[in-house]
């Protein structure tokens, strides 16, 4: 039986211990946070319950529909079936896409995390274990832990962190010279925009809108993305009271990453009220959360990639590779995982 390591229990890090235990591998998943998911996450704080990174999961391929909808259906599964339409840079909204709109939007009552939470429910994950260095030798890939310590030998590895950690992991790692300068000068050139995730509570819950969600057309307003999140389910909020999450655009999300949260949440309000005609500059309720590897802007080619850190037993996967969806990342971990198995 073939042992491997993976670092990441996000989306596809999950997708591919599951191919692989499946193939009859012991898997062992090690997450430097205390919660699996990665972007797919949700937070619940003073009676609110909300994605603050990825929003909800697109149809993809029929095996990650099936995996959504079969293998891993949660009972809380829903589709949000009001439309996403569309502002500009001066705030003039349209309807969205029809085509994009008659598309499911998947989610749960209980939040998106739901979903990696049952992908997870029977496999060995190792929460708030982050690991520093890796060292390759005859006897497979040894990983040692932030104190120093040995974590344990394994066959192979898989790294599912953003593209840029992975490049500083390797960095520290031991293994052969040339192979990790060739993955490092690769992995350098990919790019990631930073987020700052906004959500602002309101009571009593703001005006009934016929979207669910805006989302900026031109890239050329401060917030990219505002949704109604207590839309998804009334479940997400104290009755009486509504949330709005506004991601902002990434060249706002880089110029403002050091400002306080009270600020941040001041301007917020203010641009959220004139871009809905609206006056919400008052909420109840706030939160700000900070993604510095958000969304990959600049995507890396995994296919050379592969070619040379396969024969050292190991991988790579994750929205670097493929983008920031749900279903991509799925999809990806799952692409991955066989090709090690074959090439095993």
């Amino acid at each position: 039986m073939s042992s491997v390591a993976i670092l990441g229990a996000g989306c596809s890090g999950l997708a591919a211990a599951h191919i692989l235990r499946d193939k009859g591998w012991s898997v062992t998943l090690f997450e430097r946070e205390h919660e699996v998911g990665g972007r797919a996450t949700t937070l619940a704080r003073e009676g609110f319950k909300y994605d603050y990174g990825a929003q909800y999961i697109k149809r993809g391929s029929p095996e990650s529909v099936a995996w959504i909808t079969e293998r891993f259906r949660a009972s809380d599964l829903l589709d949000i079936v009001k439309p996403v339409w569309t502002f500009d840079g001066k705030g003039s909204i349209q309807e969205g896409d029809s085509a994009q709109n008659a598309e499911e939007k998947w989610n749960y009552r209980s939040g998106l995390v739901m979903l990696t939470k049952r992908m997870a429910e029977s496999l060995d994950v190792h929460l708030s274990t982050p690991i520093e260095l890796a060292r390759h030798d005859e006897h497979g890939w040894n990983l040692v832990g932030e104190q120093g310590q040995n974590i344990g030998t394994f066959d192979r590895l898989l790294l599912t962190l953003p593209l840029p950690q992975v490049c500083e992991f390797l960095g520290k790692s031991h293994f052969e010279p040339e192979v990790c300068g060739a993955v490092r000068t690769v992995l350098g050139t990919s790019m990631y925009r930073p987020l700052l995730s906004i959500m602002l509570g309101y009571r009593p819950t703001p005006r009934t809108r016929p979207y669910y969600a805006l989302v900026n057309s031109d890239k050329r307003h401060a917030i990219s993305w505002l949704a109604w999140e207590h839309e998804k389910s009334l479940e997400r909020v104290p009755e009486g009271a509504g949330l709005l999450i506004a991601q902002m655009a990434p060249a706002y999300s880089a110029e403002a990453w050091g400002r306080a949260d009270a600020k941040l949440i001041d301007d917020c309000t203010g641009r959220v009220s004139r871009l809905l005609d609206e006056d919400l500059s008052s909420p109840y309720f706030s939160d700000v959360q900070r993604w510095q590897f958000a969304l990959p802007s600049v995507l890396v080619d995994d296919a050379p990639l592969l070619d040379l850190t396969l024969p050292l037993g190991l991988a790579l996967c994750g929205d670097g590779f493929v983008g920031g969806r749900v279903h991509l990342a799925l999809e990806h971990g799952m692409r991955v995982a066989r090709r090690m198995a074959d090439e095993a």
